[in-house]
């Protein structure tokens, strides 16, 4: 039996490792370094290189990443083991000596003696199966994968379901979002009132446009708001302060390699601001259809809160991608009404980056439905940070060891683990929304009644209460998902 794999970062190391360690089988791993590197890529000699950070998020049990970390320990990941060797002090994160780290990595699959290490540009996959024998090929070759193999992708996908900008809008703890300044509602069809105030704040031109530009028309037959939205309701001041601090907030610098070039329907909101102080009004802040129940009437700017369909308590900032820095962020958007006290469960971002829309393309068992021999693995498949990538690698690898040594198809970890989180994520989130998740504990599902009984030591007074504290409530979470992680690896073949 024999496997490729095409590039060796962190993504790809763990899968050929874990092939090649847990289930005997022979891995070629292909790397293009030593022949062309990418802009942001600094080493060619080591694999599993850390460019951006050597941090490996937080180790804390309240913390899904820590239960990623535990997780991925206990089905052999190579990243895990060379970052506990090689630690550095960083509170409460697993952070490395990344020399040393990708050193270690780098030797053990090297020197593996069921990894062949091919220094060589993949282009053709079909060519690899036919020269190589493959039995399966696994892509895990970042976002920045090599133009002639993203063409040869392309032609077996629609183009659509291939991006390679990613535009990612904040996702908010939903506990803490202070309801009760919101509404409910979903935008309602277009009203005569409304067309003619657009008609008229259209015509920036008319008298009459100065007169009206500050009236929010009643609906003709305004409905009890009800929806799947969460409204953030702006006045006049307070929309014109919020775009003034968007316009002068900080903002991420553009790599070397990257362009300051947008799609229009994936355009960072400080870009729109600076387009004219109306402009939000009219895009993703536009009021339009959303009766206010206190006032009974549109808000003069809006923004909405769409429920993350993975888990109960994350709430997105629809069409707020954005290029500000993480600080910025926080700063500005606690501003709104409502968000004073808003904990981020993923900031909001713009990068360069090559993904695919993974419940799209992907088989339950993670091959693609073009191509049943190929898979994917780390970033290449909606994942976002170095953890999740390394956690993707481990599972695709052992996807692939059970079917070939043991004809098995490996059932998913249960959705309310971390692994299992976002493999779920992968898998089954809305085609129409997806964009690169990060492990967070907006992707699980909230605490049942009978896990607080389980899992709590004063169950009878925790079920009295309105609202769990957020650091119990985690460590139920976490204590959950130990449990319903290891009850899955009990039932699975000795080797995991």
């Amino acid at each position: 039996m024999k496997v490729g794999v095409i590039g060796a970062g962190l993504a790809g190391c763990e899968c050929a490792f874990v092939l090649a360690e847990k289930y005997g089988i022979f891995v070629t791993l292909f790397e293009m370094k030593k022949i062309q590197m990418t802009p942001a890529q600094v080493s060619q000699d080591l694999c599993a290189e850390l460019v951006c950070s050597n941090s490996l998020k937080s180790k804390s049990t309240l913390n899904p990443a820590g239960i990623l970390k535990l997780e991925m320990e206990q089905l052999g990941s190579l990243v895990l083991e060379s970052a506990k060797r090689f630690e550095v002090p960083a509170g409460e994160a697993l952070a490395v000596d990344r020399e040393k780290f990708s050193g270690f990595i780098t030797d053990k699959i090297k020197n593996h003696p069921k990894i062949q290490f091919v220094d060589k540009i993949v282009t053709n996959l079909e060519n690899l199966f036919l020269e190589e024998g493959f039995e399966k090929i696994v892509v895990a070759t970042g976002p920045l994968t090599h133009d002639d193999l993203m063409t040869t992708l392309q032609n077996k996908f629609n183009a659509k379901d291939l991006y390679f900008y990613d535009a990612i809008a904040p996702i908010l703890d939903g506990d803490s979002i202070d309801q009760s300044k919101l509404f409910f509602a979903n935008r309602q069809t277009k009203t005569a009132a409304y067309e003619a105030r657009n008609a008229i704040v259209q015509n920036s031109n008319s008298d009459e446009s100065k007169k009206q530009e500050n009236i929010s028309p009643t609906c003709e037959k305004p409905d009890t708001p009800s929806g799947d939205y969460l409204n953030i309701p702006l006045n006049k001041e307070e929309y014109f302060a919020f775009v003034e601090k968007l316009k002068s907030g900080p903002k991420v610098p553009f790599h070397d390699f990257e362009e300051p070039r947008f799609f229009n329907g994936c355009m960072p909101i400080e870009v729109l601001a600076e387009r004219g102080d109306r402009t939000l009004s009219f895009g993703p802040m536009k009021p339009r259809g959303l009766t206010d129940p206190k006032t009974g009437r549109y808000p003069y700017a809006a923004i909405q809160l769409r429920k993350e369909a993975q888990g109960d308590s994350a709430w997105n900032m629809v069409g707020f991608q954005t290029r500000l820095t993480w600080g910025a962020q926080k700063e500005i958007f606690r501003t709104l009404p409502g968000l004073e006290q808003a904990e981020f469960f993923r900031m909001g971002s713009m990068h360069r980056n090559t993904y695919f829309v993974s419940p799209e393309v992907l088989n339950p068992n993670f091959s693609l439905k073009c191509d049943p021999r190929v898979y994917l693995a780390g970033q290449i498949m909606g994942v976002e940070g170095y953890l999740e990538s390394s956690a993707m690698g481990v599972w695709i690898a052992h996807v692939i060891g059970e079917d070939l040594q043991f004809q098995k198809n490996i059932p998913l970890p249960p959705a309310n683990t971390s692994l299992g989180a976002l493999a779920h994520y992968c898998l089954m989130t809305d085609k129409k929304n997806f964009t690169p998740m990060n492990i967070h504990h907006g992707l699980f599902t909230e605490l049942t009644k009978e896990d607080i009984v389980e899992f709590s030591n004063d169950s009878e007074k925790l079920l009295k209460m309105k609202k769990l504290d957020k650091s119990l409530k985690r460590e139920l979470l976490g204590k959950r998902s130990q449990k319903l992680f290891g009850l899955w690896k009990k039932n699975l073949s000795k080797l995991l």
